[in-house]
């Protein structure tokens, strides 16, 4: 009869799913794995396997069989079976895996409930106009619908209040709920009072986030949107110096004694540098790094596809060092010649304009 000997909890994370292991005295078995990810189910093991001496089957690996569909859709069920041909199937049981390629040091239950999906730690810095998100993971009794945002205004006098209001969820995708936490929508969606949001806390219960507000002179270029550690979507702003360069491959022959160029390869390459960055964000600002999935933010919307294809995020331990990261991407697409339209194009001389000069 097969019995199950080791399996992982009801949730795992997907960086540390522990193995599974079956025990029968018969000399083998049919072993199958399934994994239900984003509504269809995957077969990832179906075959015959032989136990070893001690009458054991084990299943290793999983984090890495598991990894290309939970980056994709954030969390996946799990159940694997085993019949060794007795008339009794040794059954796991629904197993949920959440996506997780960073070391938390924690169980994912005691995670999940104290922490956001995110690997910032500290104070995320941002400004008026930026995008923000946060992500909260949470199933039946425990699901997370609204987040509570306390909020320190500067009034225009001078003094500080602070507001405390609920915000709602605006998208939930199998308990992992998503709040738009952009400094413009805190102060439309909890009616701030007139003067400067200077700093907001999102809590969850056990679960907190503070962003602090900061000037920014000039806009941030590039903003970029990637898919962090929890396969969710998380926003990163440069605010230091963005370089374009050009490169041209020409490929060349003579026709009818003539040289002409018969190919021309564009690549476009841009350094951009995220600007001195907190300890807390410098370590955020590694997530982009690692990131499969990298888009540009602009104008509100998800723009072109990006590569980064050398990133340079070197620190030290000094007490003056301060640090800013640089790293170059690419558009994905094949062709590199982007023609940048504004949306918010004007005509230079509207009906007006006599009025004003003449």
């Amino acid at each position: 009869m097969a019995q199950i000997v080791t399996q992982p909890q009801a949730l795992s994370l997907s960086y540390d799913i522990s193995d599974i292991t079956f025990s029968s005295q018969e000399e083998k078995g049919t072993l199958r794995l399934t994994l239900t990810a984003g509504g269809e189910e995957v077969t990832l093991l179906d075959e015959v396997l032989w136990t070893d001496s001690a009458g054991r089957v084990t299943v290793y690996g999983l984090p890495e069989l598991v990894e290309p569909y939970v980056r994709r859709y954030g969390t996946a069920t799990m159940r694997c079976t085993f019949d060794d041909g007795t008339g009794t199937v040794a059954d796991t049981g629904t197993l949920r895996v959440l996506c997780c390629l960073a070391d938390v040091g924690m169980p994912a239950e005691r995670f999940t409930a104290s922490h956001f999906l995110t690997t910032l730690t500290g104070v995320k810095l941002t400004a008026y106009g930026r995008e923000e998100r946060l992500y909260a993971y949470g199933t039946d009794g425990d699901a997370v619908t609204e987040v509570e945002v306390q909020s320190l205004v500067i009034q225009p006098d001078g003094t500080a209040s602070v507001h405390t209001a609920r915000l709602a969820a605006t998208a939930t995708t199998d308990g992992i709920a998503q709040f738009d936490v952009s400094p413009l929508n805190i102060i439309a969606s909890c009616d701030l009072p007139d003067g400067r949001l200077a700093e907001y806390t999102v809590t969850a219960g056990e679960r907190s986030q503070t962003f602090r507000t900061v000037y920014d002179a000039v806009a941030p270029e590039p903003s970029l949107v990637f898919t962090n550690s929890f396969g969710c979507e998380e926003f990163l702003h440069c605010t230091g110096t963005l370089k374009r360069e050009g490169k041209f491959t020409r490929s060349s022959a003579r026709t009818y004694g003539i040289l002409r160029n018969y190919r021309i390869q564009e690549e476009r390459l841009f350094t951009a540098n995220t600007g001195w960055l907190s300890d807390d964000m410098a370590d955020y600002a590694e997530e982009l790094f690692r990131s499969l999935d990298v888009h540009l933010w602009t104008a509100g919307t998800r723009g072109k596809a990006v590569v980064l294809t050398e990133s340079k995020s070197e620190r030290t331990n000094e007490d003056d060092a301060l640090t800013a990261y640089e790293f170059t991407y690419r558009y994905s697409q094949r062709t590199q010649d982007v023609i940048p339209v504004k949306s918010d194009a004007r005509r230079i001389f509207t009906e007006q304009f006599n009025e004003m000069f003449n």
